[in-house]
């Protein structure tokens, strides 16, 4: 199990799909439901006592709390995971606008009124879309489509009729990506060109949704163990990748971490 098992962490946190399991190993109970809940772009709900509060605006765009995209970028990499049986049933498209398109609330009917149509022809029975906008402030959508059987062959012009609005790429996957939440992802975070990793995260401004989907999108599941139901479930299993963070708390006290991804064979 590498270098984890020369430290005891009394609990973790599991967030486990078919295909792979987010552990986080820490010194303390790992919260359960989030703390907080999203009433709109202004206000929150705390869940523990029923305040209100309102959102830190001091930021320009998300790409200043680089901790918390990050989070939501890894919660959405358990997401997908938890979607698909095989890569081969998984349809990434691109959808951008001909005009320099920078009214973020126009986009929900935009979305709207292209999966309506999306579904009379191919019938996909999940989908989440980012949101994604350049720097220019122009807005696109990296959609991805999931389907019961073998995805069908999507022709970019068909697909593009049903957009409307300008450019459509579609993708497909061959069966071999073992983690297509942790490739997806790559794609929407790293600038390929510069070879930068992460270097997209500041392209998702403050106060917006990063990721939308269905009503019926499959969610992982998360639970809690302590260290021996760790060793129990994981013990054996050498994880893909893991590394430690140290953060420090408001209140001054230090909390260490850490992360392990392992990957299931299906």
């Amino acid at each position: 199990m590498g270098e984890c098992d020369t430290v005891v962490y009394p609990y973790a946190k599991v967030v486990r799909t078919a295909h792979s399991s987010v552990v986080t190993l820490c010194g303390h109970v790992p919260p359960g439901d989030s703390s907080i809940v999203y009433l709109n772009q202004d206000y929150y709900l705390l869940r523990s006592d029923g305040r209100i509060g309102t959102f830190d605006r001091s930021a320009e765009t998300k790409g200043d709390g680089l901790r918390e995209v990050r989070r939501s970028f890894s919660r959405l990499k358990s997401l997908i995971n938890a979607n698909y049986d095989s890569p081969s049933q998984v349809r990434f498209l691109t959808l951008t606008y001909a005009e320099n398109m920078t009214d973020n609330s126009r986009i929900v009917d935009d979305w709207r009124q292209f999966i309506k149509r999306v579904r009379k022809i191919w019938a996909p029975s999940r989908y989440i879309y980012v949101k994604e906008q350049q720097g220019r402030g122009a807005w696109h959508l990296h959609v991805i489509l999931f389907f019961d059987g073998e995805a069908p062959y999507m022709d970019n012009a068909e697909v593009a009729a049903c957009w409307g609005q300008g450019f459509v790429n579609v993708k497909g996957f061959p069966d071999d990506i073992n983690n297509l939440g942790n490739y997806l992802c790559a794609y929407l975070t790293d600038d390929e060109k510069a070879s930068k990793k992460g270097a997209r995260l500041c392209n998702y401004p403050k106060h917006v949704r990063l990721y939308n989907c269905s009503r019926n999108v499959r969610r992982p599941d998360e639970y809690a163990l302590g260290w021996s139901g760790f060793l129990d479930e994981f013990g054996a299993c050498e994880p893909m990748s893991a590394y430690d963070r140290v953060v420090t708390l408001e209140d001054g006290s230090v909390r260490t971490f850490r992360y392990l991804l392992y990957i299931h064979d299906v």
